[in-house]
């Protein structure tokens, strides 16, 4: 996979923010700190991912994950913890989100052939 200009520089941009945030929670929080904005970051992920299948930018799609992991995933995870324990159902929902996004990334790339032919 070719990573193009366009997409290095948010790349870099958002590293290069991570970094500092990491940075700035160790030095209030310590290790818990880090922690803490690791697993906000990995949340963020599943939904980022499945929302970078619709055509929209960057901030869009960076906001709408913010707002979809900070709301779906910790109100699955809490309906599974009722029934297993946390750190199992933490597991299951990301899994079952990252595999929703890449079932969600094939069938839309399946209809997008279809439809050109």
């Amino acid at each position: 996979m070719k990573i193009i200009n366009e997409q290095k520089e948010p790349i870099i941009f958002l590293s290069v923010i991570l970094f500092i945030v990491l940075l700035f929670s160790f030095m209030l929080f310590g290790v818990t700190g880090v922690k803490v904005v690791l697993g906000i970051v990995f949340v963020l992920i599943p939904f980022y991912l499945i929302i970078n299948n619709f055509g929209l930018t960057e901030g869009e799609k960076f906001v709408f994950s913010i707002l979809l992991g900070l709301t779906i995933f910790p109100s699955l995870v809490y309906i599974l913890g009722l029934v297993m324990s946390f750190r199992m159902a933490i597991l299951i929902a990301f899994i079952a989100f990252v595999v929703i996004a890449i079932l969600l990334r094939n069938l839309l790339k399946c209809r997008k052939f279809s439809t050109s032919l």
